[in-house]
């Protein structure tokens, strides 16, 4: 017989009656009841869920124990709908028209937060801004439908034309009212590159690299409306602008 426990900081055996968040049958062989949280040698910040098995006897170790990093994962992380980031759940609010996780709106948020205290970064901020919406698209609200063009069209202008990143925020701000915007179907993969390997802190230059490469990969992931958002950049007419 084996049962799943869950041990954490407040989910402790007590008088062997209850083990986590599962009343033990006092009918249970004491043999098959979970050994105290210290036998297993380490518990990862006191959230490992383990499988308990027989006990050699009083004080020995159990002959089976194993953590199953997937139920501490379905258990403590979330998946982003959008670029499919796992992190810790978090009760907090998402973007209003992006398919983000809470947890993964804070992290970028986080992300911002470092461009925002460094000017080197900030060099390149517009670049991450375009690439994380890029990601993260939203089905036909105008404003999503709107959105979607305005960052492919400077993330085109980036990559492809040379263009500073720097100067983002005003092209946003020209490119607004130049093209009427349609839906375009969002890629099927989010790319292989997020966020999460943009640095928050060390050498702007590796994260400029890292935002460099991000924002490559999800470029690419938009292939099929590469010349859509072409043409647009050329009816704008900031297609020159480096």
């Amino acid at each position: 017989m084996s049962l799943w426990y869950r041990f954490g900081t407040s989910l402790r055996p007590t008088g062997g009656r209850i083990c986590g968040r599962r009343r033990i049958d006092r009918s249970v062989d004491p043999a098959e009841r979970p050994a105290p949280r210290s036998a297993y040698g380490h518990d990862c910040g006191g959230r490992l869920l383990y499988r308990s098995g027989r006990q050699a006897g009083i004080g020995s170790a159990p002959q089976s124990v194993r953590d199953d990093r997937s139920v501490i994962r379905g258990a403590l992380e979330t998946a982003c709908p959008g670029c499919r980031v796992l992190l810790p759940a978090v009760e907090a609010p998402a973007h209003p028209y992006m398919t983000c996780s809470p947890a993964c709106w804070v992290r970028y948020g986080e992300l911002l937060a470092a461009q925002y205290a460094d000017p080197w970064r900030m060099a390149f901020h517009q670049l991450t801004v375009d690439t994380y919406a890029l990601q993260h698209p939203d089905g036909d609200d105008p404003r999503a439908v709107q959105s979607v063009g305005i960052h492919l069209m400077t993330l085109c202008l980036f990559l492809e034309r040379g263009t500073d990143p720097s100067l983002g925020t005003r092209l946003h701000r020209r490119i607004v009212d130049r093209p009427v915007f349609q839906q375009l179907e969002p890629p099927s993969s989010p790319g292989g590159i997020t966020m999460l390997d943009v640095p928050l802190e060390g050498d702007p230059d590796v994260a400029r690299a890292a935002s460099y490469a991000w924002a490559d990969d999800v470029w690419r992931t938009w292939a099929a409306h590469h010349q859509t958002v072409r043409e647009w950049v050329d009816k704008s007419g900031l297609g020159s602008e480096a």
